[in-house]
């Protein structure tokens, strides 16, 4: 019924259950360390995967299982212990999910490595290797991070397929060579024939053009050169066989030309021609190399030429000129210009001259009968030449039906189609001229080939025809409708204060102008008048339109200026421009400005913008820079606290007492290492401040040993007073010596007491016996204030004292005692102590602290 008394009791002396609780925690601690260095032992004597698996999924210990994480390799593994400690141990999940992302990566690069091995295997069997295949191969290969074995294989295939493009190469240039040693030999051959040693030449080129032909790269060979080759050879093989063939005509022209070149006289060109024409006939190829030059080099030499005396357009002014002069001497200049081009093969001239012949009046000028003769007999050869010449262009004019009606059969472009018609109409045209005019039947069959062919020109002119018309109606169709999209949008008067919807008519304007830009080709008698009726119309609505972006643009400029004005180290700046970054963006959607202008425009506010973060990124690293200035304080610290251990136990207060101060004085370190030096910090403090509650321990140890021991001699003292077996007083004066000093307070009660015990005053045994009693109830008194075991006879009186302590505590202006001072007043009380009394005082001088 008294357990209220005792909880006051309890609650009044604490310090030995806090003693007992630190006790155990440090026992605890103890503990807990030694089972941390047991699990890091283990896992540093762990050997193989599987083992430090099983050991990380069942330790305890943070640093065990991340020692023990070291030894995970296999993808497997790392998944299986990735999943446990995912949400447990985010060191060993950071460590797993980096091995397995760097696994990943790398098998991505083993992969595309090995794709590209595969492709270069593939590109070395293929039989037509194109340069462009081993550039893309190049480009797809990242040497960087591939395999030892893949990049030592690459560059194996790689240098294989470089020596397949080489070999194409030196292929392709020799066979080029050989085709221009061909060319180069026909040209030789031309000027000057050596048959033996060039069919020699040429059959050594043809050898190694088959040598080229049957080489493993042969496929890879342009076809053009080996065709081209072949035929220059086929050529100069037949030219040589022609040269050999006919040895004896050459030789004969050879010796006329020179013959002829050594004349000293002058040769008509009619002999040249008759004596040229009587020698024996060569092949064109062969007659026109350097045989042929010379022999028309002295047809310009020795031909005279005969200037005429008018063109055609001239006659009808000769004619004029003749009547009035009516001279003589223009029929001779006529008839012999008519008969120099009848030998010549001139038929248009010789009719010229023939017309103006036929003009003069024969009748004034009466020619004589030679030229009569010479008249009759150039105009039955004018009449012959036109006959054939009539009969040549008839054939031309058949071939050129052929051809029309042909036409039709040939798939080809309608431009080019249309080109080749007119081609034909126009050499039609021309054969009119020369030829005469065309006889009926053949002038209807060209004509319906060629309008036949024609047709799908026609169609094709028609069908554009009509797309101009449809084009044509649509253009006013777009002109009418922005008229009446301006007159919708933009009404004289604002209809409920709505204003226009600026962005749909920029969006309307755009699209309306990239439909007249894009629509099709419309007659050019109308397409400027429509150009301006469109450029009118667009007017009334970009008109408004520009103002209204005028004034955006002014808006916009503010946005810009708010933005480089705004100060960049405020806590609120990044806030304040992604504000600023949204007004921009709703801007810009209610109404787009132009590309130009929107792009230098948001360039500069991009800048302003970049502007201010880099000053802030700039503050950050300076900021950056401050905290780790203040980690190294901070650690430099540390390593002083973790060095006091060291130093004399009297300065360790002082040097904690300002290690505390400036560390509260440092400022702020990086957020990362902000709790591992904090925790460095107080384990530095605590084993100082564990050393100090050691010393002070070991302190108190010894004042309760030094109390206990005077204590003993005191009670020893005080039961010999009086007895034979009294010591000397020197013996126990040194005894008392050699026993450490105690705290002032009890030195002084317990030396008073010893010396009074060795004084043995009258009467001084006599007050120790009488204080017996008040002594045990002192004691009993102590222990209750010690919350110690009282002996179990003395149970009713240690209750009713605690009903006294209680009583006493509660009285106004009362002050408890603790348990050193009641120990204090019970070393100063003079009584005799037996055994159990002094037993019980040494029990609570060990629950004392001192």
């Amino acid at each position: 019924m008294f357990g209220f008394l005792f909880k006051r009791a309890d609650r009044a002396a604490p310090q030995p259950v806090a003693e007992l609780q630190a006790a155990v925690r440090a026992e605890t601690r103890q503990a807990s360390d030694q089972a941390k260095q047991q699990a890091l032992s283990q896992a540093e004597a762990l050997g193989d995967e599987t083992a430090a698996v099983e050991f990380i999924l069942q330790s305890g210990f943070a640093d065990a299982r991340l020692r023990a994480a070291q030894l995970v390799q296999s993808r497997e593994a790392m998944e299986k212990v990735l999943q446990v400690c995912r949400n447990t141990d985010r060191r060993v999940a950071k460590l797993m999910q980096g091995r397995l992302d760097s696994a990943r990566q790398q098998q991505l690069l083993t992969d595309k490595a090995s794709a590209s091995v595969m492709q270069a295997q593939r590109l070395l069997q293929e039989p037509l290797l194109m340069p462009n295949q081993v550039a893309e191969l190049d480009r797809g290969w990242t040497a960087k991070d591939a395999p030892a074995g893949l990049l030592q294989e690459f560059e194996q295939i790689r240098g294989a397929l470089a020596g397949r493009l080489a070999a194409q190469a030196g292929l392709q240039r020799t066979a080029i060579g050989l085709l221009a040693s061909v060319r180069e030999l026909h040209q030789q051959t031309l000027v000057d024939a050596q048959h033996e040693s060039q069919t020699a030449a040429l059959d050594a080129l043809e050898a190694q053009m088959s040598a080229c032909a049957s080489d493993a790269e042969a496929v890879t060979l342009p076809r053009h050169l080996i065709i081209d080759f072949g035929q220059e050879a086929q050529a100069l093989r037949k030219l040589l066989a022609d040269l050999q063939q006919h040895e004896a005509a050459l030789q004969a022209r050879r010796d006329l030309l020179t013959a002829w070149e050594g004349a000293m006289e002058a040769l008509s060109p009619e002999t040249l021609k008759r004596a040229w024409s009587a020698l024996p006939g060569l092949p064109a190829a062969v007659l026109g190399g350097e045989l042929e030059q010379r022999y028309q080099a002295l047809l310009k030499q020795h031909t005279v030429v005969v200037s005429k005396p008018e063109k055609i357009q001239a006659a009808p002014k000769a004619e004029q000129a003749l009547a009035d002069d009516g001279g003589r001497a223009n029929i001779a200049e006529a008839l012999d210009g008519l008969e120099k081009s009848l030998e010549d093969g001139a038929l248009q001239a010789a009719t010229d001259f023939d017309k103006t012949l036929r003009a003069i009046d024969f009748k004034a000028h009466k020619p004589s009968a030679a030229q009569l003769s010479r008249l009759t007999q150039a105009r039955s050869e004018l009449t012959r030449l036109q006959g054939w010449a009539r009969w040549g262009g008839n054939v031309s004019r058949e071939e050129l039906t052929k051809a029309a009606q042909e036409l039709l059969g040939q798939e080809l472009a309608l431009a080019e189609l249309a080109k080749k018609i007119g081609s034909l109409r126009a050499r039609w045209k021309s054969l009119d001229g020369s030829s005469g005019s065309a006889p009926k039947v053949l002038w209807e069959s060209f004509d319906a080939a060629c309008t036949t062919a024609y047709a799908p020109v026609a169609a094709h002119f028609q069908q554009q025809a009509e797309q101009r018309q449809a084009n044509l109606v649509n253009a006013r169709a777009l002109i009418d409708d922005v008229q009446q999209y301006a007159q919708a949008a933009l009404p004289l008067e604002t209809v409920d204060g709505v204003a226009p919807d600026w962005k749909a008519i920029a969006q309307f304007c755009q699209q309306k102008q990239q439909a007249w830009k894009s629509q099709g080709p419309i007659n050019r008698s109308e397409k400027k008048a429509l150009d301006g009726a469109f450029a009118a119309a667009m007017q009334g609505l970009l008109t408004p339109l520009a103002a209204q972006q005028r004034s955006e643009i002014a808006r916009r400029e503010r946005l810009i200026d708010e933005a480089a004005q705004l100060p960049a180290n405020q806590r609120d700046t990044a806030d304040r421009v992604r504000e600023l970054q949204q007004r921009w963006q709703e801007q810009a959607k209610a109404l787009p400005l132009p590309r130009q202008d929107e792009q230098e425009l948001w360039l500069r506010f991009r800048a302003a913008c970049d502007a201010i973060f880099a000053q802030r990124k700039e503050s950050a690293s300076s900021a950056d820079a401050e905290r780790r200035d203040n980690l190294r304080l901070r650690e430099e610290q540390c390593a002083l606290l973790e060095a006091a251990s060291a130093e004399p136990e009297a300065v360790l207060p002082k040097l904690l007492q300002q290690a505390q101060q400036e560390w509260a004085r440092a400022g702020q370190v990086p957020r990362a290492e902000q709790a591992q030096i904090e925790a460095r910090f107080q384990e530095a403090i605590t084993a100082i401040r564990a050393r100090l509650e050691q010393s002070r321990h070991k302190a108190a140890l010894a004042q309760a040993d030094a109390l206990r021991d005077k204590l003993i001699l005191c009670q020893k003292a005080e039961a010999n007073l009086g007895t034979a077996a009294d010591e000397d007083e020197s013996d126990r004066r040194q005894s008392w010596a050699a026993l450490p000093p105690l705290a002032p307070s009890f030195e002084k009660i317990i030396a008073a007491r010893f010396e009074r015990a060795l004084q043995n005053s009258d009467g001084y045994a006599a007050t120790l016996e009488a204080n017996r009693p008040l002594l045990q109830q002192e004691l009993l008194r102590a222990e209750i204030l010690a919350s110690a075991e009282s002996p179990p006879e003395l149970s009713r009186e240690r209750l009713q004292l605690q009903v006294e302590v209680l009583q006493a505590s509660l009285k106004a202006g009362a002050t408890a005692r603790n348990i050193e001072q009641q120990l204090l007043h019970i070393c100063d009380l003079p009584a005799a102590m037996d055994e159990q009394a002094l037993g019980r005082l040494l029990k609570l001088v060990a629950l004392a602290k001192f």
